[in-house]
């Protein structure tokens, strides 16, 4: 290994940087999947404080898969909570696989990362709207503030750990916003 570069000699530094930075996929996952933890733990704590543990997710999973009115669910359906467990999964990777493609964007163009930052902010505040519109019961029945504080909690999760997995994103970012 070259002790100057610390990078082994017959390889570029960009080889060794691709090997060695985290790849957007795998930032993506491991993202996707704290949110969706934080999300499904947030509702867990509020459903258990209820008395009725896993409530929202046979709810959640009632109204969209059987077209239920949320006040018909009355009980839990443990085939549902599983199903809707693995929608709220698979939404979450998704989800953490778009905002890993983002903090690689911060890192390449920081100026285009503020563009992504205000698209992001964007995206939840209309999530929001449209989970409001499209289910207005639903979320009258959840509570507009329960529902904006578990997407406001994942999003803030996702992003500390993908700040944490690439400091230099936001110092990049940082130095963009002086120049201006």
């Amino acid at each position: 290994m070259d002790a100057s570069h610390g990078v082994e000699p017959g390889t570029s530094s960009t080889t060794h940087e691709r090997h060695s930075t985290p790849g957007v996929i795998e930032d993506g996952v491991l993202a996707g999947i704290l949110g969706a933890v934080v999300v499904a733990v947030w509702f867990l704590i509020l459903d258990t404080a209820q008395g009725r543990i896993f409530f929202t997710p046979s709810l959640l999973g009632s109204v969209l898969s059987q077209g239920q009115d949320p006040d018909q669910v009355t009980s839990i359906n443990t085939l549902i909570v599983f199903a809707y467990t693995g929608l709220h999964g698979v939404v979450f990777l998704i989800a953490g696989i778009w905002i890993a493609w983002m903090f690689m964007q911060f890192e390449k163009n920081p100026q285009f990362g503020t563009i992504l930052l205000l698209l992001f902010v964007l995206f939840e505040a209309v999530l929001f709207s449209f989970e409001a519109a499209l289910f207005p019961q639903l979320v009258g029945n959840m509570g507009s503030v329960t529902v904006a504080s578990a997407n406001i909690f994942a999003a803030v999760a996702m992003f500390w750990f993908l700040l944490r997995r690439h400091p230099n994103a936001m110092l990049r970012l940082r130095d963009a916003w002086r120049e201006e």
